[in-house]
């Protein structure tokens, strides 16, 4: 089944505990980008190994997107039809001095291919939470105490004063 494909490894544990927290970030102002936005809040929130959560407290994965209308002040026919996507993914946890830097992409999406697109990020979310699962499973075995710095996720560092959404 492909839906088993996107979800992280560690999301296979029953219960709460095992689902790994995300919060989601949108400054879209359009129309397009908002739609996108909350297609895809909706299918965090709907998956068995995400938490969608409102802040970046405790431990987890954000997702920041920044979306503008492609066409606005271009071609004001085609106005409203495509959105100009970045989207940066972050590690957080309370401990450290701020968010840690994982990915980031730019890209289209037309008002047509929001639930896809969608549906990409959400696999890309779940290749990074993968590729992370050491640092989650000791941030769930530890209570949330960060792992030395020497093991931060993927190797990155903290990128000091990073805002929290």
């Amino acid at each position: 089944m492909v839906a088993l494909g996107i979800l992280p490894a560690i999301s296979l544990a029953v219960g709460d505990e095992g689902r790994v927290n995300v919060a989601v970030d949108c400054h879209c102002p359009d129309k397009v980008g908002q739609n996108f936005c909350s297609d895809f809040k909706g299918r965090v929130r709907d998956s068995a190994g995400y938490r969608l959560v409102d802040s970046a407290g405790g431990y987890g994965m954000g997702v920041h997107f920044t979306c503008v209308d492609l066409w606005q002040g271009i071609d004001n026919q085609l106005s409203g039809s495509m959105s100009a996507v970045s989207v940066a993914f972050t590690i957080f946890a309370g401990n450290l001095p701020g968010e840690v830097y994982e990915d980031n992409s730019v890209f289209r999406v037309g008002k047509d291919a929001t639930p896809e697109m969608s549906r990409q990020i959400l696999a890309a979310l779940g290749q990074l939470v993968t590729l992370n699962s050491s640092f989650f499973e000791r941030m769930r075995a530890g209570a949330g105490k960060p792992p030395p710095s020497s093991s931060a996720p993927s190797g990155q560092t903290p990128t000091p004063g990073a805002p929290r959404p």
